[in-house]
């Protein structure tokens, strides 16, 4: 985890009391060292590109600032690269990466306020991403509120190249390079953003490989459903033409993402955090997924619908729904979802001889046509 003063948890523990006495409860969560204002923040997405984008975002009620994904010699295609929302809910996309280099956005973190962590979205090969770690690690400690880098091992939209989250034995080794010159330094959370899992041995031997790493902070659980499909009726054809498939977000996700989230959460080492990011466009959402184990939540599909604004109006039904179960801060309910009581074992079935019973005059095997 990352070493940070004992006066920021300080600082952290009493405007806690402030905040819920001015705001009701509190959001505040600290995530792999890190202390976030909000438990609420943006994912890697187009709309964290330029600096302008993340000066809007350091301005929003938004708890840290999230870069979009860099990754060295990625070729940004406008013409065939997009995203698009056909309900207002959910999207769509066959973006990828970041068209600007990583070296764009160490240029632009120094530029904020400094009042909230930044999270610094990379990928690439593992020489690539182990030389992007050790150049972050040398700008954190000139960033006030502190660095993590999430490292994409799930785009579902680069051509010839699948996520390398869902091959374990290569993400081990993956790992194992990108760490080869040794572990971050204490100043510098690094962790992963992982694809959606759907059965157990992916979850197992997901959580195999990065329980293995000792380098990891935080896993953020998930990128985007991949090869989502949405025909547009007006002119019977793929709605990203000329593209066709693309990795899907909002919330139509959002249950998968809540039982991945629950899954890593039994499944990693506790000082692993887990970060939900799918389908968060409610206060309720939010909830589920801080119910469900993650520390904080991330916004996606709906910061592309309504802007930055949507923090502060996930915030405020978050708030809503915490004061009404009386809880005063995130810690309350954090990984406490209710286990479903066992199921009672049912009667054993009577002994053959006894008598059947009554059909109502229907007989119960053949005969009678009946109304289903």
């Amino acid at each position: 985890t990352v070493s940070i003063p004992p006066s920021v948890y300080m600082a952290a523990s009493s405007d806690n009391a402030v905040n819920a006495s001015a705001e009701g409860p509190s959001l505040r969560t600290v995530v792999c060292g890190l202390s976030l204002p909000s438990c609420v923040f943006n994912s890697s997405n187009p709309f964290a590109t330029s600096l302008e984008d993340l000066q809007a975002l350091d301005a929003s009620a938004a708890g840290a600032v999230a870069t979009r994904t860099a990754c060295p010699g990625f070729v940004h295609d406008e013409a065939t690269m997009k995203w698009a929302s056909p309900d207002g809910a959910n999207t769509i996309n066959c973006l990828g990466y970041s068209p600007l280099p990583f070296e764009y956005y160490t240029g632009c973190l120094p530029q904020l306020s400094g009042a909230k962590p930044c999270w610094l979205s990379i990928s690439g090969s593992a020489e690539e991403v182990g030389a992007m770690v050790r150049e972050a690690a040398a700008l954190a400690p000139s960033l006030p509120g502190g660095l993590a880098v999430e490292i994409n091992l799930s785009c579902p939209n680069i051509a010839g190249k699948p996520p390398l989250a869902y091959d374990f034995d290569a993400l081990r080794d993956y790992l194992g390079t990108v760490f080869d010159a040794g572990p971050p330094p204490p100043t510098l959370a690094v962790g992963v953003k992982t694809t959606p899992y759907f059965y157990d041995a992916q979850y197992t031997g997901a959580a195999a490989v990065l329980n293995g790493c000792p380098h990891l902070s935080f896993v953020t659980a998930i990128n985007t459903v991949g090869n989502g499909l949405y025909v547009d009726v007006a002119t019977e054809a793929p709605l990203l033409a000329p593209s066709c498939y693309g990795g899907l977000g909002g919330a139509a996700v959002h249950a998968i993402a809540l039982g991945n989230v629950r899954r890593l959460r039994a499944l990693l080492r506790p000082s692993i955090a887990v970060i939900g990011c799918g389908g968060v466009d409610s206060g309720e959402a939010a909830f589920r997924h801080l119910l469900c184990g993650a520390s904080a939540v991330m916004v996606a599909s709906a910061l592309l619908h309504e802007g930055v604004g949507v923090f502060a109006r996930v915030e405020a039904e978050l708030r809503g729904i915490m004061a009404s179960k009386g809880y005063s801060a995130v810690a309350d309910f954090q990984g406490k979802l209710r286990e479903p009581a066992a199921p009672q074992q049912r009667a054993a079935a009577p002994c053959a001889g006894l008598a059947p019973p009554a059909t109502n005059g229907r007989s119960s095997v053949g005969g009678g046509g009946g109304g289903g």
